[in-house]
Parts: C-alpha cells; sequence; structure tokens
C-alpha cells in the first residue's frame, strides 16, 4: 500500500519503516521513563569470533523503564486499581477469577519482596517456571 493510504495504520507503518529513529522516539514520548533516553537508536557493527559481521540495532540504550509501571502502577495511579487488569478463566480447572489493577499490584509487591530476600538484584536475569496441577 502507498504511505499516503487513507489508513492509520499504513501511515504508521511506512514512518516506522522508512523514519524508524523518529517514529519510535515519538512513540517513546508517550511512556513514563525513569531515565528518559537521549537517542532513539544507535546503530553499529559487532564483529563474532570467526570475524562474521552483522548489523546490531540499540534502541533506547541509555533509557531507563520499567514494563511493570506500565502494565500495573500507573493504572492504580489514575485512579483505576478497582478496575479489573485480569480474568482467569481456566477451561482445565473450571475456575475463574477476575484480579483488579490494586490486588495485582499487591501480589506484584509481594513478589517483587520474595525475589530480594532470595539475593535478586537490579540486573539479574530471572526465569520463573509455574506448573499447575489440578
Amino acid at each position: 500500500m502507498s504511505p499516503d493510504s487513507s489508513h492509520p495504520q499504513d501511515h504508521a507503518q511506512h514512518l516506522s519503516l522508512t523514519k524508524p529513529e523518529a517514529f519510535w522516539a515519538e512513540q517513546a514520548s508517550h511512556l513514563h521513563w525513569h531515565k528518559p533516553p537521549t537517542k532513539s537508536l544507535i546503530r553499529t557493527d559487532k564483529v563474532l569470533k570467526d570475524g562474521t559481521t552483522h548489523d546490531h540495532w540499540s534502541w533506547f540504550p541509555d533509557g531507563e523503564i520499567s514494563t511493570c509501571f506500565h502494565c500495573v502502577d500507573r493504572h492504580v495511579l489514575a485512579g483505576n486499581g478497582e478496575k479489573v487488569a485480569v480474568i482467569w478463566d481456566s477451561p482445565v480447572t473450571g475456575s475463574k477469577e477476575k484480579i483488579t489493577y490494586t490486588q495485582l499490584l499487591e501480589e506484584v509487591s509481594t513478589f517483587a519482596a520474595v525475589l530480594r530476600e532470595e539475593g535478586v538484584k537490579k540486573g539479574d536475569v530471572v526465569l520463573v517456571y509455574s506448573k499447575f496441577i489440578s
């Protein structure tokens, strides 16, 4: 489709492909950054041990952001804590549950405390594997 197509998604796709730095900088401006990035993108070449070179892109390399804040905290802060954040509907167990943003924030905070008590620090990578037994 042409970049001047009437659908907004076509225009957004065109900009993301032709001017990726400007496009993503605009998208990033709508988010809360703990530390705003000074650049959208840094393009470099990486060289592998065997000498192979490939393009490397680092998006918002010096920015600091919290995905959890955007998914949970901001909704509570905006006064939407009692709105439903998660709907659990398991056809396997037949259980159904609705969890509000406030409840989810409490659960996330508790789990973060557990991780801290287990020695997890900023920058650590954690994989959580859950197995549900009915």
